[in-house]
């Protein structure tokens, strides 16, 4: 059976599935990767650290045809859907296609009948993003835990034996690279992390940031890092990324709109404390439970709304005004969250992320052998 692990999304996709891939090899599983471009191709090279006996077959997808010409002319930076489509004849090809993106649903219907399509999703969030109805094309679902087990099932995206629940792979991954990280700063302040997300309509970014950042400026007593999701300005010009830039002080303020540590787990493993509004990433901050705070800028009536659950787990702040003293408290005020921390990890990734690439492979393979 020829299994294919293709990286047609952002290169940090590959964080949440890649060691699947190595650990089905470790089992004689024939595994081959395919990847969109160079970026993906750097993103491997941290995938061999720990797993350095893993060397699969290397397929560079989207290099001729409309894509790679949307590519060259600045069309499409990404341009995922031409790349399935000029992909097609060799996806075909295989028995399994295991992907952590849902584009690839496009090509369900142009792949033979006994191929089939695997998701393992790239984050563990409380939103509704998760409930997407293109999931009920996959022939098989990776769930990072119960409480998307139990809403995916809830929306009918998911079915019993069609799906395992695993646990969150990059957590697996990242607790074995981060041992050897040096700390993010050297002065020895708290680090706080502010992570705005990339959608407009919900990220704190444009009402909040630049006072977020005055704050940090003036100040003496914290660290700041920037590190927004990778996306807010994957398409912002040169001139938009350094008009950003210019408020990182060196040794206080870093700030980071593009480079690998945005999805590698650096920050999030490194801060100590939180400072976010509606991004998955705070599921990857609390794989050590730490203080927590969210920034509402747009006036959402978040209490009882599932898509929010996770500004259970720290302070709310309405206007950036309150900053200084919500962090002087934070650490203080943790051991009102520290509890529902564990109890919505636990419910979001399954707990201790040790094994889940291990059980993710193992239950592909089951479900591709029972299936068979």
């Amino acid at each position: 059976m020829r299994i294919i692990f293709p990286f047609i999304g952002e290169p940090h996709h590959i964080f949440h599935a890649l060691p699947i891939a190595a650990e089905m090899a470790a089992m004689g599983a024939d595994v081959e990767v395919a990847v969109a471009g160079p970026d993906h191709l750097r993103i491997l090279k941290q995938i061999d650290l720990v797993y350095p006996g893993f060397d699969p077959r290397i397929t560079l997808l989207g290099q001729t045809g409309p894509a790679r010409w949307l590519r060259d002319a600045g069309i499409m930076r990404n341009p995922r859907l031409p790349i399935l489509l000029g992909a097609l004849p060799f996806l075909r090809g295989f028995d399994a296609i295991v992907v952590p993106e849902r584009t690839t649903t496009a090509i369900r219907h142009f792949l033979p009948r006994r191929t089939r399509l695997v998701f393992t999703p790239h984050g563990a969030g409380d939103r509704a993003i998760m409930l997407d109805p293109r999931d009920r094309h996959f022939d098989f679902v990776l769930v990072a835990g119960e409480k998307s087990e139990k809403r995916l099932l809830d929306a009918g995206t998911i079915r019993p034996g069609h799906y395992a629940v695993n646990g969150y792979v990059k957590l697996d991954l990242m607790a074995r690279l981060q041992k050897s990280r040096p700390p993010l700063f050297d002065n020895g302040r708290p680090t706080v992390l502010y992570a705005p997300h990339f959608q407009r309509a919900l990220s704190s970014w444009d009402r909040f940031g630049a006072a977020v950042i005055d704050w940090f400026a003036g100040q003496d007593r914290y660290n700041l890092v920037v590190a927004p999701h990778v996306r807010l300005f994957a398409e912002a010009s040169d001139s938009e990324r350094e008009a950003v830039m210019e408020y990182a002080v060196p040794g206080k303020i870093l700030i980071d709109l593009g480079s690998d540590r945005l999805f590698d787990m650096s920050y999030t493993g490194g801060a100590d404390i939180y400072l976010g509004d509606v991004s998955s990433q705070v599921y990857e901050f609390l794989a050590t439970p730490r203080p927590c705070l969210f920034l509402n800028a747009h006036d959402v009536d978040w209490r009882g709304d599932p898509d929010y659950l996770f500004w259970t787990l720290g302070d709310v702040l309405d206007d950036p005004a309150g900053l200084g003293a919500a962090l002087d408290a934070a650490q203080a005020r943790h051991t009102l969250y520290v509890s529902a921390q564990r109890e919505r990890l636990a419910e979001s990734i399954g707990g201790d992320p040790a094994g889940a690439a291990r059980r993710g492979a193992e239950a592909i393979l089951r479900f591709l052998a029972k299936d068979g």
